[in-house]
């Protein structure tokens, strides 16, 4: 029984710095939680590769650092490491006030704007919205007024002619007709010359309505090439603005989500990945997509039937970091970062960058 005992506490004690070890290395393993968010970080066949994945790698390599990585939602993602569940994100993210309570940040290695997607407008769609343009109540008001101007020209031209010029302008609703066919014809510089005034009073009337009607054409064809002009950049979208009245989708809890809330967006629906936003706007059910420009621009280079615009606008710039949970410990959130820092300026760093057509 002795020396049972005995084996037990020799085997023990020489296994005891093994386990010391092992229980050291389980402890200084990090989780490292991730998004898929291309071109950062994408998988193909069923591997994990991207600029943001790279840089992690190096710094882990650099100090060896023991990790294993945990894929989730960003929603998650940024839970797991506001309650430390996770120790750090491969992931880009956007440093904001609200997540910088919750978490810590390494020093930002991208920045970025967010953009707008939107379905392409076919060749037919811009023939219709060309063609709604001239059925516009504005269009037929304006079209009302300078008929009525015409008419009240024509009315006096033919009341000075009638009685003296009855061969061209004559009387009754014929020779209104004909005062009205000359007054259109003058305005528009035609000049067929069928009917001419003969009268003092129809001369003076023609001189003044001559004069007149320069003006009146150019503000007319001004207010037609503005109306259409509006209308065109309405249907392009060209501004930011436009989109205030109009169903925004953006990923849940991203940059994107809180720049449009604090800037007065209510019509945003928040979806978990940009899967499920792509679905939503074949589906008619947002207008439009607000989210980092690089990703948008990611998914535009894999549109194979184009599908979808990006509109060359650009807003909210955000500085792309890893999140790391607060406890982590200070020494190796500064190794880290000078870490980071380090890749960030070599030559490698623009190699990745270029290989997913992404710019410093």
């Amino acid at each position: 029984m002795f020396k049972k005992i005995t084996v037990f506490l020799f085997v023990f004690l020489i296994s005891l710095p093994q386990l010391k070890s092992q229980t050291q290395e389980a402890q200084d393993t990090l989780i490292v939680g991730l998004n898929i968010s291309p071109p950062f970080i994408t998988e193909v066949e069923g591997e994990l590769r991207g600029p943001s994945l790279w840089l992690w790698e190096q710094v882990a390599r650099q100090h060896k650092i023991h990790y294993t990585l945990q894929e989730m939602s960003l929603d998650s993602l940024l839970r797991a490491l506001e309650t430390g569940q996770v120790d750090v994100s491969a992931s880009p993210l956007t440093i904001t006030s609200e997540r910088h309570e919750k978490f810590d940040f390494t020093l930002p290695f991208y920045v970025a704007y967010s953009s707008v997607l939107i379905p392409k407008i076919s060749a037919v769609q811009k023939a219709l919205n060309f063609v709604r343009s001239f059925l516009s109540l504005g269009f037929f008001s304006a079209l009302g007024a300078l008929a009525f101007v015409i008419l009240v020209f024509g009315f006096l031209e033919w009341y000075f002619e009638k009685n003296h010029n009855k061969e061209e302008f004559g009387h009754g609703i014929k020779g209104l007709w004909n005062g009205f066919w000359w007054s259109a014809v003058t305005m528009t510089t035609v000049g067929y010359g069928d009917k001419t005034p003969r009268t003092v009073g129809g001369r003076i009337v023609a001189l003044i309505w001559m004069f007149t009607a320069i003006i009146i054409i150019s503000g007319f064809t001004a207010s037609i090439a503005s109306s259409l002009t509006v209308n065109q950049m309405q249907s392009d979208k060209s501004a930011l603005v436009d989109f205030k009245n109009k169903q925004f989708g953006t990923v849940e809890s991203s940059g994107t989500q809180k720049w449009l809330t604090d800037n007065f967006y209510s019509n945003v629906l928040a979806r978990a990945n940009m899967d499920e936003l792509i679905e939503a706007l074949d589906k008619n059910k947002i207008d439009a997509i607000a989210y980092d420009r690089p990703l948008l621009q990611h998914l535009l280079k894999n549109d194979t039937l184009s599908n979808y615009s990006l509109l060359d606008i650009k807003y909210n710039p955000q500085f792309y970091a890893f999140g790391v949970r607060k406890d982590l410990q200070e020494e190796l959130k500064k190794k880290i970062s000078q870490s980071m820092l380090d890749h960030k300026e070599s030559k490698d760093w623009e190699v990745r960058l270029a290989e997913y057509n992404l710019k410093q």
